[in-house]
């Protein structure tokens, strides 16, 4: 039975009338699909059937059946635990496991942070049999950054088809809006990439493997900056971005999804609550030309899909406008109760374990080549009673604790130790161990993070004074709300030709300008969102978050009635920790730092090059949280009938790396540092230390807000790196100093943090000068004219090197 015989007929939520790229008109914006064809489903068995068949697996008593994820056994019984004085959440499942190093603890894969990232990860690789250990800095496990998000997640839409291909009962793939390839393409706008696609055939989902790569360096191994823009200077990789869109359909429906929307949900436990819609039944005598040939109306509950910013289609699911406390709980919960998946909270991970010796084979920190260096573990302080342990971790550490946005004055992020740049930090510190030029401090472009000048700014947090900034959706835009000035002037197509649904860098510098001129007139606030003009009781249960917010302060405020005051806050970090497309962190010519992952916000895998498109942030975090899981477990899924070369040579440094992990940390246990006994004797944290850091801290977002925010200039910049580096100094100071006295708290170790993160952050801004993506920089004019000299001497002296290259092919 074709394809589009199965799909649902869709609510037609808006009468849209716009054109899609290539300026084929489209019908109608057609925003709710399940897709029901069986192959999908046989695709998901057929891939169960390989692991459950590889003799790599075989002999495994977790490796998985046919009939979901997990293939929990009977014969299992429970692995140690870290130490009691840890908040550890394990189930009481009898478990056992048939080889005495799976029973040692640190015959485990550490996971840094419970948000989406960190439990795709989690729960692919024990669905593999590694057990797992997910530490998070806050008391519950859904304290995370993925619990706040409000928009939803990308999907697919699969029944949004071209105008004049309607009608054809037996069309094919390639005649729907919304492809791998139109993803991809709104991402590279998005990015602020602004050369074409490298890759202009269609290419449909599967797994994207090597044999796929665009940006390939000799060895084969996707580039892990891509390609740079010429005018922009952003650096996007479309492999990246490619992977997301080939792969994220499937991943929505192997982690989220139940059997209702062909998902394999049920058999880990996580079916999240999309939002749904009942659709009528259809016929060949619909007035609707979109609903002709599909006479399939026996299942009338489908998925609903919306519109945000800069997408091309309507493919994003969501759950009102809390979708990521939705599926944060559910997929927190599907690996809680994983019986190789334990939790630890109250964990903040003070630094990484790097063997400098073990059996020989890793660097020291004065060879300064991180080609051998070799992760085995992480310190890790507990919260509660200041004790800070080793965590070994034979399968390597993950880094998934999210982004910085929390380092600015105003942010969307929530408040505690969530998006301090731990992730970031760990990492800096880690790549400043290893190197034995302290210039490496100042020079982040290459290195073991990259892309750090782009912060995302959202365009629309709620504006009131003295208050916390509150996320308000991209999702209200894409419904529909309107950009207003005080006297009401809408006034977001003044800055690009999309108004509201432009990039959300240009709407954020649109709001911010428009600020400005309050500002300068000494007047009352000038940028609102309105969204009056829609239904009242729609609006409400569509925005229930909202709603409930606004309703609930003091003074309530109504957004059904009145105009909401809006600026832009720091929101997400486009940049980050510099991963390949499976997520090994690699540094300087891709050079690779053995056992050491990352995933999500945390990582930068050239996905957003400098500006993130909306909604790809939690399917980023399943596609490549899962990628990580599957790398570490050693898993090769053969694409096109062919297998990934490079990913089995890549599974067999796993494997060895693993070995040589192992025999690192059981060398460190029988000199006598076992984990149990590993922690530090140290009181309780000095109050003094603490309310310093926190006074500190509080210097550094405002630093951060004034000097590296929503528009910068070189000399603000400058400012903000002299300031930064005392502070990091300051920093290091109190940590190495209280640590030594024994008593240094959390809060020393988030400012510490903070302070490595956000320097590298104004390092970066301030050598970047090309305004590109959420980086953008007002140079002064002196500086303006020298850019343009340089840039037409760089344009001609590119010109002459093409000529020679021609020149050389025809000799």
């Amino acid at each position: 039975m074709i394809m589009n015989q199965l799909l649902h007929t869709p609510v037609h939520r808006i009468s849209l009338r716009a054109k899609a790229s290539g300026g084929i008109r489209w019908s109608s914006y057609v925003g709710d699909v399940r897709c029901t064809d069986n192959y999908l489903r046989k695709r998901y068995n057929d891939n169960n059937n390989d692991i459950t068949h590889n003799h790599n697996f075989k002999n495994n008593d977790f490796h998985n059946n046919n009939n979901g994820l997990l293939g929990h056994n009977n014969n299992i019984s429970k692995r140690s635990t870290p130490p009691s004085r840890w908040c550890t959440q394990t189930r009481s499942l009898s478990t056992t496991i048939n080889t005495s190093q799976r029973s040692a603890p640190h015959e485990r894969l550490l996971v840094l942070g419970s948000g989406v990232a960190g439990c795709a990860t989690a729960l692919t690789a024990a669905r593999h049999g590694i057990p797992v250990t997910v530490l998070h800095a806050g008391s519950d496990k859904e304290d995370c950054n993925s619990y706040w998000a409000q928009g939803g997640v990308i999907y697919r839409n699969y029944r949004l088809r071209m105008e004049q291909n309607q009608q054809a009962a037996d069309s094919s793939n390639s005649q729907l809006v919304d492809t791998p390839l139109s993803l991809v393409n709104d991402i590279r706008i998005a990015s602020g990439y602004t050369s074409p696609l490298q890759r202009t055939d269609p290419l449909e989902e599967c797994t994207y493997s090597s044999n796929l790569f665009q940006n390939q360096n000799n060895n084969k191994q996707s580039s892990k900056m891509g390609k740079i823009c010429p005018t922009s200077g952003v650096n996007w990789n479309e492999d990246a971005a490619w992977k997301l869109a080939c792969e994220g359909p499937s991943r929505i429906r192997e982690l989220l999804l139940g059997s209702k929307d062909d998902g394999i949900g049920e058999s880990h436990g996580c079916v999240v609550p999309f939002d749904r819609t009942t659709l009528p039944t259809s016929g060949e005598d619909d007035d609707n030309d979109a609903l002709k040939g599909i006479k399939d109306g026996s299942e009338d509950d489908v998925l609903s899909l919306c519109l945000e910013a800069s997408h091309s289609a309507p493919r994003i699911i969501h759950h009102a406008d809390c979708s990521g406390k939705v599926i944060t709980m559910s997929i927190t919960k599907a690996a809680f109760d994983h019986p190789l998946i334990e939790f630890v909270g109250d964990a903040v991970v003070t630094d990484l374990i790097m063997d400098e010796n073990g059996d020989g084979t890793a660097a020291t920190a004065t060879e300064g080549n991180n080609n051998d260096a070799m992760v085995i573990g992480a310190k890790v302080l507990n919260k509660r009673t200041n004790q800070l342990d080793d965590f070994y971790a034979v399968h390597g550490v993950v880094l998934a604790s999210g982004g910085l946005a929390g380092i600015y004055q105003h942010s969307t992020n929530p408040l505690g130790f969530n998006a301090l740049g731990s992730s970031v930090g760990l990492a800096l510190r880690l790549e400043d161990r290893l190197s034995s030029s302290s210039s490496g401090r100042n020079n982040r472009s290459n290195g073991i993070v990259s892309d750090l000048e782009y912060v995302q700014f959202h365009p629309t947090a709620l504006y009131l004074p003295n208050e916390a900034r509150f996320l308000l959706t991209e999702a209200l835009r894409g419904e529909g709300a309107i950009l207003r000035d005080a006297e009401g002037r809408a006034f977001a197509k003044d800055y690009h030709p999309n108004g509201e649904l432009a990039p959300r860098d240009i709407v954020a510098r649109a709001v911010f300008c428009e600020s400005q001129k309050t500002a300068a007139a000494g007047s009352e606030h000038n940028a609102y969102l309105d969204i009056t003009h829609r239904d009242s009781t729609w609006l409400k249960d569509r925005f229930p978050s909202v709603h409930g917010h606004l309703q609930s302060r003091d003074t309530p405020m109504d957004f059904t009635k009145d105009r909401i005051p809006v600026t832009p806050a720091a929101h997400y970090t486009c940049g980050g920790v510099t991963t390949d497309l499976n997520g090994c962190v690699i540094g300087d010519y891709n050079g690779s730092y053995r056992n050491l992952y990352a995933a999500g916000e945390a990582a930068r895998t050239g996905l957003h090059g400098g500006n993130r498109l909306a909604s790809t942030s939690l399917l980023e975090g399943l596609v490549f949280g899962a990628s990580v899981g599957e790398m570490v477990a050693g898993v090769v899924a053969a694409t096109t009938g062919q297998q990934d070369e490079v990913a089995l040579e890549g599974r067999e440094k796993v494997m060895e790396t693993m070995h040589h992990a192992r025999h690192a940390i059981e060398q460190r246990l029988v000199m006598g540092q076992q984990q149990s006994s590993a922690s530090s004797s140290r009181p309780s944290s000095d109050d003094r230390s603490s309310q310093e850091a926190v006074a500190i801290l509080a210097q550094l977002k405002s630093l951060m807000w004034d000097n590296v925010g929503v528009v910068r200039t070189p000399s603000n910049l400058a400012l903000a790196v002299s300031e930064l580096s005392a502070i990091r100094d300051e920093a290091d100071r109190l940590w190495k100093d209280e640590n030594n006295g024994g008593n240094a708290g959390w809060e020393v170790a988030a400012l510490r943090d903070a302070a490595h993160a956000g320097l590298a952050v104004a390092d970066a801004a301030l050598a970047n000068r090309v305004s590109g993506g959420a980086h953008f920089v007002a140079l002064e004019e002196e500086e303006e004219n020298k850019r343009g000299s340089d840039a037409a001497a760089a344009r001609e002296q590119d010109s002459d090197d093409e000529d020679d290259a021609f020149v050389a092919a025809r000799a």
